[in-house]
């Protein structure tokens, strides 16, 4: 599986976001660590639901305060990717945390989500807060 590295294209020109991002990736890099049972990969997926709440948070206040135009929908993104790590979330304990595979699975499409928002949703605002 590939892990994610950080590359300046991935930049928002905001120090802040930028290292929230940095963390993110390694945050979704570790879901992918075969090292990790099943309580590990618990803790990782806490970790990841509480990081990503404050990211967002940190992320739209800044949007909030620049007067970013397209600010719903940017939220919205938001809210339906909290819905599917709590789903995702809920079907690993539900699994009883025995399918360590879910760790991989959620890795890819996490990668996938993270860099497209990056690359796209984020790129959006770029020139709004860096005015």
């Amino acid at each position: 599986m590939t892990r994610l590295k950080w590359k300046d294209e991935y930049s928002v020109g905001d120090g802040e976001i930028d290292r929230q991002h940095q963390n993110l990736f390694s945050l979704i890099d570790r879901l992918e660590d075969h090292d990790l049972d099943a309580s590990a990969l618990a803790i990782t997926f806490d970790k990841l639901d509480l990081y990503v709440g404050e990211h967002f948070a940190d992320e739209e206040e800044k949007l909030i305060a620049c007067n970013y135009d397209d600010l719903d929908a940017h939220i919205r993104q938001h809210n339906e990717f909290r819905d599917w790590l709590n789903t995702a979330k809920e079907s690993f304990k539900s699994a009883n945390e025995a399918n360590m595979s879910i760790g991989s699975n959620v890795h890819d499409f996490l990668r996938d989500w993270l860099l497209s928002h990056i690359l796209t949703a984020d790129q959006a605002y770029k020139d709004w807060i860096n005015k």
